[in-house]
C-alpha cells in the first residue's frame, strides 16, 4: 500500500508544477485559481508522503481535510469569479 501512496505523491508533485509556473505568469483570476490549485496538488502530495512516512493519523485527519478543503475553496471561487464575469458580459 506504501508503494502506490509514493507513486501516487510522485505524480501529484509533478503536476503541481505547472501551476506554480503559472501562478508566478498569469495576473487577476487566473493567479488566485493556480494558487489554489497549487496549494491543493502540494498538500495531497505532502498527505500521501507523510502517509508513506508512518504519520498515517496525521495524514488523514490533517493534510486530508486540508486537501479537500482547499478544493472545495478552489470550485467556490472559481465559480464566483465565473458568475461575475458573466455579470459583467451582460
Amino acid at each position: 500500500m506504501e508503494e502506490i501512496h509514493l507513486i501516487s505523491a510522485m505524480f501529484v508533485f509533478a503536476a503541481s508544477v505547472i501551476p506554480i509556473y503559472l501562478s508566478f505568469k498569469l495576473k487577476n483570476n487566473f493567479r488566485i485559481l493556480t494558487i489554489l490549485l497549487s496549494a491543493f496538488a502540494v498538500s495531497h502530495g505532502f498527505y500521501h508522503i507523510l502517509y508513506v512516512a508512518g504519520f498515517e493519523d496525521f495524514s488523514e485527519q490533517i493534510l486530508q481535510s486540508l486537501s479537500v478543503t482547499i478544493l472545495i475553496v478552489f470550485g467556490i471561487v472559481f465559480l464566483r469569479i465565473r458568475k461575475n464575469r458573466n455579470m459583467v458580459q451582460t
